[in-house]
């Protein structure tokens, strides 16, 4: 059974578990899984039960849904599929990694209508640092010249060594949590562990790690459920009391009560009488300024069974979780920009990339989205390949095509061009797509100059039988860029009349002259060495179009 891990545009997360075979998603109330934002349809996607698979589909939304940074209209999902539907990340997981689930053994109980409170508040924030390890160890205990000892010295010297070995456990457990953000693992499984630490130095009975989840729905989404033993455990489910927790989170608190069945805010909590809950502390866990979730430890054996040091020591540890947590969305995020630039570098020169991945969330989400821009186009075709083909190997047609295209793509990305697409023997490129930059059509004829050039000296190795030339034409004009194709396979590239003239330039070019196009012109003539050539009529076009050769 899998579940789709759902991040909001906040950074709240939490959990839903596919149980049926057919789900839906969407802004309406009446969908199984509910995305309140705008952007997203009443009816947006449903997630369809296979045989041995899982399908999402689009129904037909506005804003259209993303798998890995694609858009689909329908696609098997593969474990940690990123789905996106708006601002609103879904990740697809299977049922063999995803984070352990305590909700069965943890039930949340309502919030308390009591105003007053006797309890024990310590102010939080966000700028809450470490607290020094000194003041948390006390100092071991003076050896004594006297042979004898009285009891009061005895027993004080006994105390001391029980504190001194308590605080080299407190020692420890820093260490390891600090420890852990080096090696950073399972997010999950890393949370488990440093609640099992968190036990070895406080006292507790039950202790749990709750996350928020949805503001609106004002949910609380339990993630770790810790027992002192076996013994606790059998009790049966861990009930949490909503008041505690909701008082951290709201009131942004540490709060320490030294018997919660006495604590007038706590009168109307049935599950303080029904576990007996005498001592209980809760901590909240930050996220920059925001409250994210809570760490509460709870006792129903004595009154005052935690105390200031316990509290002190709590949201000392609670600070390096935050740590943890803001360092586990930055690895997120590191690995969708990894997946991204995967995507992109295929066609991007890293130039590009590097603006697509720096421009912020909203160019990320958007860089592909069909849109109008100005650019130049450049075409470039090999000439007489059909005859050098008939001439060669199959197989050695294809290294030379390949080390062709690889030393002409370097080139486009070397002045900031977008590969389009290669088009059997001949190549196409974009400059000013995705991302328009002022002199975009100088870079086109550069590129296509280094082109001419380098192809001199490429042909200059090879034997006389295997050698070509080419014909390269530029036009710059409006034009559509975006992804485009159908639902089960989308290419991103431009489309316009513009590309169009580029193409016809090229096809009436001569061996290894460079032909620009009227408006490409306008934006470089004081820049090159360029001839007119005049008017000349191409194919599908009614009328004629003005023709330049760029010559250096």
């Amino acid at each position: 059974m899998p579940i789709m891990n759902i991040t909001n545009r906040d950074g709240r997360r939490y959990n839903y578990n596919i149980l049926k075979d057919e789900i839906t998603i969407g802004r309406g109330k009446d969908n199984d899984i509910v995305l309140d934002d705008s952007t997203v349809s009443r009816n947006h996607a449903k997630v369809k039960r296979g045989d041995d698979d899982y399908t999402l589909v689009d129904l037909g939304s506005f804003n259209g849904t993303k798998v890995n940074g694609e858009l689909i209209q329908s696609t098997t999902l593969q474990h940690d599929d990123l789905v996106k539907i708006g601002p609103i990340k879904l990740t697809f997981l299977t049922k063999e990694e995803q984070k352990p689930s305590v909700t069965d053994s943890v039930v949340i109980l309502p919030e308390s209508d009591d105003e007053k409170d006797d309890q024990k508040i310590v102010r939080s924030s966000s700028q809450v640092g470490f607290k020094d390890s000194g003041e948390l160890l006390l100092k071991s205990p003076r050896r004594s010249d006297s042979p004898a000892v009285s009891i009061e010295e005895a027993q004080r010297f006994e105390e001391d060594f029980t504190s001194l070995e308590r605080s080299n456990k407190v020692l420890f457990v820093l260490y390891e949590i600090s420890r852990q953000l080096n090696s950073f693992g399972n997010f999950y499984e890393l949370l488990s562990k440093i609640m099992d630490l968190i036990f070895m130095i406080i006292d507790a009975d039950y202790g749990f790690l709750i996350l928020t989840g949805d503001k609106d729905k004002d949910e609380l989404i339990p993630v770790v459920v810790k027992y002192k033993d076996d013994r606790t455990k059998k009790r049966g489910k861990l009930r949490a009391s909503r008041t505690i927790v909701n008082k951290v989170i709201k009131d942004k608190v540490s709060l320490l009560t030294s018997n919660a069945m006495k604590d007038s805010r706590l009168n109307h909590g049935e599950s303080l009488f029904i576990r007996q809950i005498r001592s209980a502390i809760c901590v909240p866990l930050w996220k920059k300024d925001d409250i994210i979730g809570v760490i509460q430890l709870e006792s129903t054996r004595l009154d005052n069974h935690f105390n200031q040091e316990d509290l002190q020591l709590l949201q000392t540890i609670s600070s390096q979780m935050a740590m943890i947590i803001e360092q586990a969305s930055l690895n997120e995020q590191i690995k969708e920009e990894e997946r991204m630039r995967s995507r992109l570098e295929r066609f991007h020169s890293p130039q590009v990339i590097e603006m697509i991945l720096k421009g912020g969330q909203e160019t990320k989400d958007d860089i592909m989205e069909p849109k109008d821009l100005t650019a130049t186009i450049l075409f470039t075709d090999i000439i007489g390949f059909t005859h050098l083909s008939e001439r060669m190997p199959p197989r050695e047609i294809n290294m030379i095509l390949n080390q062709f295209f690889s030393r002409m793509t370097d080139i486009i990305f070397d002045y900031e061009g977008t590969l389009d697409k290669y088009i059997g023997d001949s190549l196409m490129a974009v400059f000013g797509a995705p991302i328009e930059k002022e002199g975009d059509a100088e870079r086109a004829i550069l590129a296509a100059l280094q082109m001419r050039q380098d192809l001199t000296a490429m042909m200059g190795e090879m034997e006389p039988g295997k050698r070509f030339n080419v014909r390269i034409g530029i036009n710059t004009g409006r034009v559509v860029a975006g992804n485009m194709g159908s639902p089960k396979r989308m290419d991103y590239t431009v489309i316009g009349d513009a590309v169009n003239i580029a193409s016809r330039l090229e096809s009436i070019a001569q061996p290894n002259q460079i032909l620009i196009g009227e408006e490409t012109f306008k934006h470089v003539k004081e820049k090159f060495n360029i001839n007119k050539l005049g008017a000349k009529r191409v194919k599908g076009k009614t009328s004629e179009i003005m023709a330049y050769e760029v010559i250096d």
